[in-house]
């Protein structure tokens, strides 16, 4: 493999989870580094402005977001969203995530992991069902 880190059909082998949170987010609208510190930190990442820039600054170099600078309350913050090219990368990690997920983990592996996510998305409550609820007859 070159110095580069990248094979020779250009892929990089590495995945770096952290940018892929960031395109995920910036896919959805603008964000900024502080909102995304606050983000991965509940997901367990202790990242700050020092990890988190020099990834903003990479996923700009490669054409994946674009970065928009705003003045609020007298200071400059940088608005980074995914463009064209960065929701496609994200989508073909998506389907890399997808298989090595489905090969990884067992179904009920997979099914606890989900049932942990919607724990810590709902503050540990149980999220209620949809549809109809069954009423008791007097």
């Amino acid at each position: 493999m070159p110095a580069s880190g990248r094979s020779r059909r250009g892929a990089s082998p590495r995945v770096d989870f952290i940018e892929l949170h960031i395109l995920h987010h910036a896919s959805e609208g603008p964000l900024y580094g502080l909102w995304m510190i606050e983000e991965l930190a509940r997901h367990g990442y202790a990242v700050n402005a020092s990890h988190l820039y020099p990834r903003f600054h990479r996923l700009a170099r490669q054409g994946y977001v674009s970065r928009r600078d705003v003045v609020v309350d007298g200071k400059l913050r940088k608005y980074y969203r995914a463009t064209r090219q960065g929701r496609a990368y994200l989508a073909r990690q998506k389907d890399r995530l997808v298989e090595l997920v489905s090969e990884a983990l067992s179904p009920e592996e997979l099914a606890e992991a989900q049932r942990r996510r919607r724990r810590r998305d709902t503050g540990g409550r149980e999220p209620r069902r949809r549809g109809r609820v069954a009423r008791s007859r007097p």
